[in-house]
Formats: C-alpha cells, structure tokens, sequence
C-alpha cells in the first residue's frame, strides 16, 4: 500500500451496536500500513500499532503483543511517513489542534495520522473491559472502563485526526492511543501534557472495507450521534 493512506476494517457504529466477534487478521492488516489502533473480538481492551508491531492492552492486565492470526474487529492503519515535524517541550491535548498550524483549519476536511515521541509528564488513558454478552453496546461497556494517570513516562502516542463529516466511520476529531517505551503500559488517550517531537502526515486516500458477516448483517446499523461517539470514545 502506498504511503499515507489509511486502511480501514469496519466502522465505529458497528462496535457502538456491539458487533466485534469477528475482523480481519493482524496479518492481511499489517499488508495496508505498519502504524494504527484498532480494537479485539468481545471489545476486550484496545490495540495500537507502531512501527509494524502491534499490542493489545486488556483491562487488568500487562500489554501483549499481538499473533499475526488475530482478528481485528475495527482497525484503521496507514504506512506512516511524516510530511510534517516539531519539536514541542510543551504541548498537551488541549493545545494540539494550535501546534497543528496550518494543517488545522487548513487541510480540517482531511484526515492526518498523528505521532507523538517523547516524555510525558502526565498522560492519562482508558483501558475498556470486554463485553459480558453478544451484542452488548460499546455505550455499557464504557460504564466499566478502566481510567489509568500515569506521570513522567517515556512513550509513542499514535492515532488520526478524522474530518467532522466522517463521524460513525471513525471518531471525528482526534483519536489516540499510546503505547510506554518500555512496551509495558498503553490505552486510549483522553489527555495528556508532555515534552514530544510531533510527526504528522496528509492522508491522501481513505479506503473501508465492510466486514460480510452474518453479525454485521443481521441488523439496520444506524447512523452514531456525535455526542454519543465522543460519550464513549471519549479524547
């Protein structure tokens, strides 16, 4: 796959419905890009993937580097090369569609893929819990979420910037994941301040396939609320 296009494996009003028992493996995944997030089969905690290698964080437990075998219920993955770079010693959630300029407003209908290295001195992020039945909407699964601070940690914070009219294919705005130097800890970011070198990139082309299982088929998906993506994406 080129670089700088996005691939992506199902939409997020799929998993607000509470359809992820099935995806696509790691390994077709990877042959669309080395840089994403994505999530696991019952919603079971979130995946991000970084320089061709991908973990999944459960809740609970310590990071795992995902099997090339395993399925992906919702990936969105681009072969990253930055276009655009800064050194920032100051730059925190809130200030970063400002260090964006002048991609943002600029290029606002785009989408970007966004990498953050460095030390961060505070980062805080969530670790979802998996479903307890079929079908059991992201929106319960959220009620039970895991919200971890952590302070002054090294690590690689990776995700995309999706343009508002994109809402229920992904997340409009940003959408983050990060993962500690140490490969040890790492969830889905909702704030964070840090000390960062910023690498962005343009995404020039942005392909979704529709998984064609049963499940994903066997109802209308509605349209998702943006107020309700944010409820339960949350960053």
């Amino acid at each position: 796959m080129a670089t700088n296009n996005i691939y992506q494996y199902s939409i997020l009003s799929a998993l607000l419905n509470g359809i992820c028992q099935t995806g696509t493996a790691l390994k077709d995944t990877l042959a669309h890009g080395d840089h994403g997030l994505g999530t696991v089969p019952g919603l079971n905690g979130e995946v991000v993937i970084v320089d061709g290698r991908a973990y999944h964080f459960p809740p609970g437990e310590e990071l795992r580097k995902v099997e090339m075998s395993d399925a992906l219920p919702f990936v969105m993955i681009t072969r990253f090369e930055p276009t655009f770079q800064k050194a920032l010693p100051s730059l925190s959630m809130t200030s970063l569609p400002e260090a964006l300029s002048p991609l943002l407003p600029s290029r606002q209908n785009c989408f970007l893929s966004i990498r953050l290295d460095g030390m961060f001195r505070l980062i805080t992020f969530r670790v979802i819990a998996g479903q307890c039945r079929p079908r059991e909407p992201l929106s319960e699964l959220a009620k039970r979420q895991q919200i971890v601070s952590l302070e002054n940690i090294e690590g690689t914070l990776f995700g995309f910037w999706s343009p508002a009219f994109s809402g229920g294919f992904s997340v409009a705005g940003f959408h983050l994941h990060f993962l500690s130097k140490d490969r040890t800890r790492g969830g889905h970011v909702t704030g964070f301040t840090g000390d960062v070198s910023l690498q962005v990139a343009v995404i020039d082309k942005y392909t979704v396939e529709l998984p064609q299982s049963e499940e994903f088929n066997q109802e209308a998906i509605k349209g998702a609320r943006e107020a309700e993506l944010h409820d339960v994406e949350g960053g």
